[in-house]
């Protein structure tokens, strides 16, 4: 089977309303990320795989210096700088640290360490921002069907019956190995985790911004570190 490439599953897929949603993903982001960042200052992109999302806001905000981080895929785009490890990035210098559709493929010590990483590389103005897929409520139907398609097989790693359970937002069991899937992800467990360290500023949906979690697909956070002492 031709490897898909990062793109053709993302903002070029050749389903239309996966394209829809993941353009419309990427456009939030980079407004987002705009109004925070800081004239010449720094983002720092986790999980940043070739670089699309830098690349694209340096082109909207060129002032601005993109570091990236994964250790997975390679640079593809000269004006990106990559940290080998988040250990590398000086302690209180990055204005945004964004984490998009990342953190539902990360082991619970990852995320922990993510965490403490955010607080220690960000300026105490500086700001967190996480987006993670919606896999509960409406939205969960066409994911399933996006990866059949895209597979070209019926079968699906949910059964009729956990999409319907994911429906109408109960509970389903996740894999013990959640590099490959977003099988029972809930975003909601990652809230409650991220708002013991910070301060949830302002949460947004993806795409469509004005309706509930459970009609769209991507859910957004800017996340403030929270006052010591």
């Amino acid at each position: 089977m031709r490897e898909i490439s990062y793109e053709e599953q993302t903002v070029k897929s050749g389903n239309p309303l996966a394209r829809y949603a993941h353009r419309t993903r990427m456009n939030m982001a980079i407004d987002m990320v705009t109004g925070l960042c800081a004239k010449r200052g720094t983002v720092v992109d986790f999980g940043a795989g070739p670089g699309l999302f830098l690349h694209t806001l340096g082109e909207a905000r060129p002032d601005v210096t993109l570091v990236g981080h994964d250790p997975y895929m390679a640079p593809t785009f000269p004006e990106v700088k990559y940290a080998e490890s988040l250990n590398n990035v000086t302690p209180q210098s990055v204005d945004v640290l964004t984490a998009f559709e990342v953190c539902e493929h990360l082991y619970d010590n990852e995320l922990a360490m993510l965490l403490d990483d955010a607080a220690r590389i960000l300026k105490p103005s500086g700001a967190l921002v996480i987006s993670v897929p919606i896999m509960y409520g409406l939205a969960i139907a066409p994911k399933v069907s996006n990866w059949m398609l895209r597979s070209r097989s019926f079968k699906s790693e949910y059964t009729p019956s956990e999409v319907l359970k994911s429906m109408v937002g109960m509970s389903v069991s996740r894999p013990i190995n959640p590099r490959i899937t977003h099988k029972g992800f809930d975003f909601r467990e990652l809230r409650d985790l991220v708002s013991v360290g910070f301060d949830i500023d302002a949460v947004h949906m993806s795409p469509v911004p004005h309706m509930p979690w459970w009609l769209s697909s991507q859910y957004f956070m800017i996340c403030r570190p929270k006052a010591q002492g």
